[in-house]
This record gives C-alpha cells, structure tokens and sequence, in this order.
C-alpha cells in the first residue's frame, strides 16, 4: 500500500438506541483506535444531529461525516455520494451496501434471522431485508459474521462461496466488569428495582422468547410462595411485542415484573452486577452480546442451547431448551437456590468473557480491509 487508504465506516446507529448494532460500531471504532494502523484513515459515518461520542472528537485517525437518519437517503444519496467524495478505497457498512459506489463494500452481516424466522418480522421489514441484503450480499466483496454458525447460516440461505464469509467475534466493552456495589444503590431506585431479582436484557420482539420467561418466572412464583425473587426486562419496544405485555398483565403478578426500557451502559454494568441471575432464552442469535456482557460482570447466565448461544458461552454458562417453560423454570430455581452453582457460573463466566476484545475484533477487521485493498 504506498498511500494511506481511506475506510469509510457506516455508524449511523451510533446515538440512536439501536441495541447491538450501535455497541458494534462503537466497539469495533474504539477497537480501531487502539491498534492504530499506520496506513488507514478512517472516514466515519454519524447520522446527523447526533452528540458524537468523545473519543470520537479531535482524534486525527478519524474524520467524521455527517448523513441522513433517513435508511432511503442514507444509501441512496449520502453514502453513495461520499465514496466519491472523501475517495473511499473501502466502504464497510453493517448489513446494507448503496445502490452506487465508488469502492468496493464490506458489509458486517450478525445474523440471518429474517429468513430463518419470517413469522418473527413484520412483513415491511421482513420483505425490505430479503430485497435490500441479497443484493448487499452479491455485492459486498467480503462478508464479516460473528459467529460460525451465522456463517453456516449465511452461506445455506445465500449459497455462496465459503471463502466470502469471515467470522469475527464481537467484542465486549471493558466497561463491564465486577464493580462496588454498595456505591451504586442508586441505580436500583432509579429504576424502580427490588432486589433480589432476575435479570434479561433484550429488545421486545418474539425472537427473543420472553414471553416464555415470562411464563417460567410467573410458574416458579405460584409454586412457591417463599420465592423472593422479582423479573427485571431491560430493552426497548422493538415489534410485535403485544404478546409480551398480554402474559404480564394475564398472570396476576405483574407487580413483580419491571420493564425499564433502555438504560444507559453504565447503569447497565450496575443492573447485571445486583441481578442474581441472568436469563437470555432467544430462538436465535448470531452472537448474543448481552450474555458476553453478563459473564464479564460475573452474573451467572442460563441461556439457549440452540442457534450461537453455545459457542459464545462455552462452559461457562447454564443452557436449556428455550422451547422448554419448565426447563427455564427449574434452571432459575437451580441458579438461585444453588450458591456452589452461582460462584461457580460466576468464575467461569469472567474467565469465557476475556476471550473477547473489541481490540482483537479490530485486529481482525483490519486484516479483512488489507485483504480487500
């Protein structure tokens, strides 16, 4: 490479609450900034009328470019247009590739839920992801997934070339980690939480398969008139959701179920850190971000034995048939009446967590650009 190359990276979903897709692009940034190639500028993406996160500011290997929150005049105008004019040598994006553009395209592909479960989208979305990625898919020169089994997923749906497919996993922000949690009280009242209690975290959509732990909590309740124990759900109205709320209102313990919606990272760290459980039953993930960040808080996790979940939590965590009510039930019950259990999920948990840097999935990332150029 005899010139510096210029990357353009799509973060749009930064400042915008959007979940996994936002703490990617920040972590894979920070990640960046700490290898610190000698030979990439990086032309970074932020939908306009965003407060840009400070690392982000005054920072010499990285130029910031303000587009569309807009997903038509996003990759129909602005992006198509700025490949030319900040002379991208790569684009990579996170799902979506522009209809026109100067450079070849990366494209960071989590998972292919929509076609594994189309029941679980509704139909606008589900049929503008089927156009707007097959097309992404043939074009993009090389694809990043985040687990192998999203890649054998990618490659069954789309057919293509083995070769085409990087699995890279995510990373998870040196954030979470134990803390002193008589300093951070606080946290607990802002939101209304009693301690002790169970914690998941997720966006409300069917994929995520709440209303089953919303089932399996409610059964351990009414078996056992002695269990202390509240639900705390973190995450945001996502689609269909009304399921969900129909199984709290119906199950006449609805006072013990707290729903916050979305909380800051750091307030997170601090509701992982109480919870004397963590319970992550989805029907599918390409990576599930939220029990890496559990572990590293030290929480014990029960999570699904399907789809990723196993080969992210590898021994470390407690995994049932999410299709299972009372499987998840009595992995609750096992969980929090069992302390040898607990410390031992604890231990493991912080261990498995520190396989994962958002400076090695950088390390890789910037591999894939080289490879690309």
């Amino acid at each position: 490479m005899r010139r510096e190359k210029n990357i353009g990276i799509d973060a749009h979903a930064i400042g915008l609450k959007q979940g996994g897709n936002e703490t990617y692009a920040i972590g894979l940034l920070k990640g960046l900034l700490s290898i610190k190639h000698p030979c990439f500028n990086y032309i970074v993406f932020i939908s306009e009328n965003i407060n840009i996160p400070d690392f982000l500011l005054d920072n010499e290997h990285f130029s910031i470019v303000s587009i569309s929150r807009r997903a038509y005049l996003r990759f129909l105008r602005d992006i198509s247009i700025k490949t030319y004019t900040e002379k991208l040598d790569v684009l990579h994006t996170q799902y979506h590739l522009p209809l026109i553009s100067h450079c070849p395209g990366i494209i960071t592909l989590h998972d292919v839920s929509f076609l594994r479960f189309p029941e679980f989208f509704p139909k606008e979305i589900y049929w503008r992801l089927r156009i707007s990625l097959l097309y992404s898919v043939r074009k993009a020169r090389k694809i990043i997934t985040v687990s192998e089994f999203s890649k054998k997923e990618i490659i069954k749906f789309y057919r293509i070339e083995d070769e085409k497919v990087e699995v890279i996993y995510n990373g998870v922000s040196e954030t979470f980690g134990t803390i002193d949690i008589e300093k951070n009280k606080g946290v607990l009242k802002k939101y209304g939480i009693t301690k002790p209690y169970i914690l998941s975290v997720s966006n409300l959509q069917p994929r995520k398969n709440l209303s089953r732990l919303i089932k399996a909590f409610v059964s351990l309740v009414k078996n056992n008139e002695r269990f202390p124990y509240n639900l705390v759900i973190v995450g945001k109205k996502l689609w269909l959701y009304n399921e969900i709320f129909d199984e709290i209102r119906n199950s006449n313990f609805k006072e013990r179920i707290v729903l916050t919606d979305y909380v800051s990272e750091q307030d997170l760290v601090c509701l992982y850190n109480f919870a004397e459980a963590f319970v992550y039953p989805s029907l599918y993930e390409g990576f599930g971000l939220p029990v890496l960040e559990a572990m590293a808080c030290g929480c014990p996790v029960i999570t699904s034995n399907i789809s990723s979940l196993p080969e992210i939590a590898g021994n470390a965590c407690f995994l049932v048939d999410p299709y299972d009510v009372e499987m998840i039930a009595k992995a609750i019950n096992n969980v929090v009446t069992n302390f040898d259990l607990r410390m031992k999920l604890k231990a493991e948990g912080i261990k498995q967590a520190q396989k994962f840097s958002w400076k090695k999935t950088a390390e890789s990332t910037a591999k894939i650009y080289e490879k690309v150029l």
